[in-house]
């Protein structure tokens, strides 16, 4: 089965940030100047353009004091050769109050659409390859290449590489 990030948090995620509980009426407040970045190159084969392909980051509060205990944030990969890269900020909020860390990366491909078809990786990774069904109703990403072929949903195969620091 595919790794689908919950329809709540996937609502929740916007541009700058915001909170994963209703509630309490705090976003996060982004790092005018972040320092900690980490470079990140997605390979697909075959490929897809950029606007085809979304990467979510989802931070996670380390302090109970903080108001909420996710915010997330979208960014939007750049093409470079044969490959996209985009860069997460580790500090991409600076409340002291929560401490956030970089908790998931989360790497959606269109198909029609959605972006039905995802996985989650965690930031601190070398490497990471996914093999992609892409299909608007159930798209679905998983380690093997022998699992995504022997998976009986019509669609595309892709395979994904994931690397940081190129």
């Amino acid at each position: 089965m595919g790794m689908h990030l919950p329809l709540a948090l996937a609502g929740l995620l916007v541009v700058t940030g915001c909170a994963t509980t209703p509630g309490p009426d705090y976003r996060p407040e982004p790092n005018p100047a972040p320092r900690d970045l980490r470079a990140y190159q997605l390979r697909l084969d075959p490929p897809l353009p950029a606007q085809r392909v979304r990467v979510e980051v989802v931070y996670r509060a380390t302090r109970a004091e903080c108001p909420v205990t996710q915010a997330g944030v979208q960014l939007t990969p750049e093409p470079r050769g044969q490959s996209l890269r985009f860069q997460v900020a580790l500090d991409q909020f600076s409340d002291p109050r929560c401490g956030w860390q970089a908790n998931q990366l989360w790497i959606a491909l269109r198909a029609g659409d959605n972006y039905r078809t995802r996985f989650s990786v965690p930031p601190a990774l070398d490497q990471q390859v996914r093999w992609c069904r892409l299909n608007p109703e159930h798209g679905t990403c998983l380690a093997r290449q022998k699992d995504i072929l022997d998976y009986k949903v019509p669609g595309d195969v892709h395979r994904v590489v994931i690397t940081r620091g190129q």
